[in-house]
């Protein structure tokens, strides 16, 4: 069996190496056990996963401190007077937005220095919002922070992809995005004890510093122990490389000898792709419903007139750990069912159920238990990310498609962080309402991409396309013609 990571020796000197490589080893390979596969993937989740989330959970907490802080004090040292406030956070995803692009780097460069690098540049920017003495100082902080965000967080998804079987990425996917669930929560709570610091700085400042110097640390950690691909990965011998290979190959391909770099064509295939689009509208209106939360929950807590704001921070922390391990469940259920749009259209549909009774009662006891279901929208994101990645069988399409679920998605908080006016307190109906609708939405549309892809599906059936592809390389497939169409998981 030659060596995964080398083209053999004894290959005519006329012939493509990659080509060779690619079909001795599709002949030569003895096929794993499923405890094998299963000891692999475990290795992958101890040397990937800890990483990507726990960057994740800060990436979140940088963001969506904002909230947290204005009820620490920054008003105070800080004139947010009209929409001001509302812009800060709007800025963000503007930049945000504009920078989507970005997620590209995963693949064009080698991941351990792109995410370092991102990671540093994002810490650094959070870091300084404490020494922001005025509204356009901290708008400035808010639209880098933006730009260096959308380096990092959308292009994770893909990277994962590099890693896991098509079928089982959806629970990592989960993993993390409940880092964002975990963040919110950790947030309102580290809010809750930084707000009773009695210091010479502002508790909002310390809040800033606290949450920021962390990531700047932290940035170390990707660039010494992140692989780059499953041949840079120097915790897997050679057979395990060999089987990690082939059970990502499966019903996709990867590029073995092209690690890093895009294919321009494939790129463009994902973005001109009509059902790339269908996840990027459920992804924006996730966002409508859910980046305003960690905005606004605080405040709307607040508002139901029983709680301090102190104690309003401390409160918004236990519908995000709910959160948290909603998403990891509802994720771990769709790859066991090789299913995404009816665990899709559930998580709309409660988070929906959620909205409605907020907006409909009165009784604030009610009204905060609405909030514990009005979150679980988030876990739609991650079923997003691992739906998007099964409809796309290269690793470059994957990218055309990611950059334009993350476009069009991250439009949404331009809405989602605009619904929550201060001149609807205390009730925010028009916010409310308007959240509740796109969570609907959400639901509809899981449901029309879910038949459009189980008729593709059976279009291939009459095709007789197999139900299981093994190993191809990209290179390889494209040369030697062979079928490029993949079932999808609906």
């Amino acid at each position: 069996m030659a060596d995964v990571e080398k083209a053999p020796l004894e290959a005519d000197q006329n012939s493509n190496p990659t080509e060779v490589s690619a079909k001795e080893r599709a002949e030569a390979f003895v096929a794993p056990t499923p405890k094998e596969e299963k000891d692999i993937i475990r290795k992958l989740d101890f040397h990937i996963m800890p990483i990507v989330f726990i960057l994740y959970m800060l990436a979140v907490l940088d963001r969506s401190n904002l909230g947290n802080a204005r009820l620490a004090g920054m008003e105070d040292d800080i004139d947010l007077s009209g929409f001001r406030y509302n812009w800060l956070g709007t800025i963000f995803y503007i930049a945000y937005i504009f920078s989507q692009w970005l997620l590209m780097g995963w693949k064009q460069f080698p991941p351990h220095i792109w995410c370092a690098s991102v990671v540093l540049f994002w810490g650094f920017v959070a870091t300084i919002q404490a020494a922001a003495v005025n509204w356009s100082g901290l708008m400035a902080c808010r639209f880098f922070l933006g730009v260096a965000e959308a380096a990092y967080g959308p292009g994770v998804p893909l990277y994962l992809t590099y890693f896991y079987p098509r079928e089982k990425v959806g629970f990592r996917h989960g993993i993390f995005i409940a880092a964002a669930a975990l963040a919110n929560a950790y947030g309102g709570a580290l809010a809750f004890g930084i707000s009773q610091i009695n210091g010479s700085l502002a508790p909002w400042r310390i809040l800033f510093l606290i949450e920021g110097l962390p990531t700047c640390v932290f940035a170390l950690v990707p660039f010494f122990f992140l692989p780059d691909s499953i041949k840079q990965a120097k915790f897997l011998n050679d057979r395990e490389k060999e089987v990690a290979y082939h059970f990502v190959a499966r019903n996709q391909r990867l590029d073995v000898n092209k690690n890093q770099g895009l294919r321009i064509k494939e790129m463009l295939e994902g973005i001109k792709d009509p059902k790339s689009y269908l996840p990027g509208i459920m992804y924006f209106s996730v966002n409508v419903s859910f980046a305003s939360l960690p905005l606004f929950v605080p405040t709307i807590i607040s508002e139901l007139g029983i709680f301090t704001d102190v104690e309003s921070n401390g409160l918004s922390a236990p519908p995000y750990l709910l959160c948290f391990f909603y998403i990891i469940l509802v994720c771990w259920c769709s790859d066991r069912f090789k299913m995404r749009g009816p665990f899709c259209a559930l998580s709309g549909l409660i988070a929906a159920i959620g909205f409605i009774i907020n907006a409909t009662s009165s009784s604030p006891g009610v009204r905060y238990f609405s909030i514990f279901l009005s979150v679980q929208i988030f876990a739609s994101v991650a079923l997003l990310l691992a739906w998007t990645a099964n409809i796309h069988a290269t690793e470059s399409k994957r990218a055309g498609g990611y950059t334009v679920l993350a476009t069009l998605g991250q439009c949404g908080p331009l809405l989602g962080t605009n619904v929550f006016p201060d001149s609807e307190a205390p009730r925010f109906q028009q916010g409310l309402w308007i959240s509740a609708s796109f969570c609907l939405l959400v639901t509809v549309v899981s449901t029309v991409l879910s038949l459009w892809l189980i008729r593709e599906n059976k279009k291939m059936d009459k095709e007789g396309v197999p139900e299981v592809q093994e190993f191809e390389d990209t290179s390889v497939a494209r040369e030697d013609g062979q079928n490029e169409k993949h079932r999808y998981i609906w």
